[in-house]
């Protein structure tokens, strides 16, 4: 036998007296609409060791709007995880999958493409509509070209109609953005999530316009919690840009995902999608182009919502974002 469990070539498998294993393909899928509900559920990890080691990541990490010329540094901090047995009696709770194309149905008409033209440089991002007033929520690295003398945001919706959008407010430390449109007949606000009850292995979907092609949904699982990344800011911008506890997904996100939303099982939004990691240096890639290799991070939707409302709470007072 192979190490991957393949019978090498006249080689028989011995005969076994037991029952026969259920064939792989009939085995647990995420996204099955009618899970298995007799097979028991893991209990959950044991609490993390405070210990935390922050080290520097020699990989590149890229901001996923469609502007070139994104390369970033990255810390990623790895955690040291103390090993526990399961306890009985204590199962994770039922977490049932909806279909992708379910949940790729309810949500997409509350995902938005951004086009953002600002002074030498032309972007397209990704955001989600947020609430009734017609905000939405992307990420400020998406929308800060725009906002400047000369800029121009605009906001096409699933259905085709665009309209000009203004800035609520940024916060370039967190790379979250409100923005706002006038026409208020497109309301159709995403749910929000809980980020705290996302679990690794937790099936996700995300939604954008990932080199301009909008509306384009992809799935995966949740790869880790609690990653914590920092990149270099937008061009002329000293502030650093964080992604705090972020969620790390195999889910293929690529420039211009950026702002959209990461969808859990039940179509809510658990995460902000923001960066990726970039393929190495020496793959052939061009600086700014590298697509998907299965590590994308997403800023949780408990984060983000807070960082909104005082970015709308602010624009009431007529504060600046």
């Amino acid at each position: 036998m192979t190490q991957d469990g393949d019978i090498e070539p006249g080689l028989s498998r011995p005969a076994v007296t037991t029952a026969p294993t259920t064939p792989p393909w009939h085995r647990y899928d995420p996204w099955s609409p009618t899970p298995f509900r007799n097979t028991p559920l893991p209990a959950p990890q044991g609490p993390r060791t405070p210990r935390r080691t922050l080290v520097t990541a020699a990989l590149a990490v890229l901001l996923v709007s469609g502007a070139t010329g994104l390369a970033v540094g990255a810390l990623l901090e790895h955690e040291n995880l103390r090993a526990t047995l399961p306890e009985t009696g204590r199962d994770l709770p039922d977490r049932p999958a909806r279909s992708v194309s379910e949940i790729a149905a309810d949500a997409l008409p509350g995902v938005v493409t951004l086009h953002v033209r600002g002074v030498g440089q032309q972007d397209t991002g990704t955001g989600f509509v947020f609430d009734t007033h017609g905000r939405i929520l992307t990420n400020n690295h998406v929308v800060a070209p725009g906002d400047s003398d000369g800029g121009e945001i605009s906001v096409t919706f699933a259905d085709g109609t665009t309209a000009r959008a203004g800035v609520v407010g940024r916060d370039t430390r967190s790379d979250l953005a409100v923005v706002e449109v006038e026409d208020t007949a497109h309301r159709t606000p995403l749910p929000l999530g809980d980020s705290d009850d996302v679990r690794v292995g937790d099936p996700v979907v995300a939604i954008g316009a990932p080199f301009d092609l909008p509306g384009t949904v992809t799935a995966g699982i949740v790869s880790a919690t609690e990653r914590s990344v920092t990149a270099d800011g937008e061009k002329g911008e000293d502030d650093d840009v964080s992604y705090t506890d972020a969620l790390q997904t195999d889910a293929p996100i690529n420039p211009g995902n950026s702002g959209g939303p990461l969808l859990d099982g039940r179509a809510r939004v658990v995460g902000i999608n923001s960066a990726i990691r970039a393929a190495d240096a020496d793959s052939g890639a061009e600086e700014g182009t590298a697509g998907s290799i299965g590590l994308g991070f997403a800023i949780p939707v408990n984060h983000a919502r807070e960082v909104a409302e005082e970015l709308i709470a602010k624009d009431r007072a007529g504060g600046t974002g």
